[in-house]
């Protein structure tokens, strides 16, 4: 039986200096890949493009959808000017990663949104994010200084949510974001908050599996099993479709 076709988003940096400084490339961290083929499917990276009818056949062929984290969203996509916080964006990337989103969803593919996605995927439904959290808003770090695999903060989880299923009522996680969930999109529901009331986690309400987390669970999955057992989650659903 073929193992499901896994979709994973990527990022884009210039390169700096040498012969060619100034070149575009694509990338993505290798723990994404990694927590795919471990939770049992096989990872595909989608390079950054723009144009509608190839994205649309990106998604056609894959059986589930990875938004992965990187850096900040255009606020002119939720309605709003730009604060002096706002980190570097990437529009191309922004367009691609929102029509992925409504397609997948659109198409009934399990969907997993992590740091970035999680956000990506409230706002391709018409909600909004904070550009830049402060300490009125979060009194908890969430852009921590430790290892990746390191547990900053604690997440407690939605009674009833699927998120809470997987995970059980608490969980430690990990915690890399200026940028968090402000206004839940319609459709959503919020499945995760850390203890200042900052949101962590989102789901579809009727979606089989549409969830974006606000940490880095790929991180994670070596020193805490319940991590990979969410990708496990993820990648189960599109088996059994």
């Amino acid at each position: 039986m073929a193992k499901p076709l896994i979709g994973i988003t990527v990022n884009q940096f210039l390169t700096q200096g040498g012969t060619l400084a100034g070149t575009k490339r694509q990338f993505v961290s290798d723990a994404y890949v990694q927590s795919v083929l471990r939770a049992g499917g096989v990872p595909i990276l989608l390079p950054i493009i723009t144009e509608q009818a190839a994205i649309e056949q990106q998604l056609q062929v894959l059986d589930g959808l990875l938004l992965t984290g990187g850096g900040d969203v255009q606020p002119q996509l939720f309605g709003e000017e730009p604060v002096r916080e706002l980190g570097s964006v990437i529009p191309e990337r922004d367009f691609q990663e929102i029509l992925l989103a409504k397609l997948a969803l659109a198409a009934g593919k399990p969907m997993l949104g992590i740091c970035r996605g999680c956000q990506i995927l409230n706002i391709a439904l018409g909600g909004t994010i904070y550009q830049h959290l402060t300490a009125d808003e979060a009194t908890v770090q969430h852009d921590q200084n430790s290892p990746g695999d390191y547990a900053g903060h604690t997440v407690v989880t939605e009674a009833g949510s699927k998120l809470a299923t997987i995970l059980g009522s608490q969980v430690l996680t990990n915690s890399f974001h200026h940028q968090a969930v402000k206004g839940v999109a319609k459709g959503l529901r919020v499945s995760a908050r850390t203890h200042d009331g900052i949101i962590e986690a989102l789901e579809h309400v009727t979606a089989d599996f549409a969830i974006g987390v606000q940490w880095h669970p790929e991180l994670m999955i070596d020193k805490y099993p319940n991590m990979l057992k969410l990708f496990k989650e993820f990648v189960g659903v599109t088996e059994r479709k």
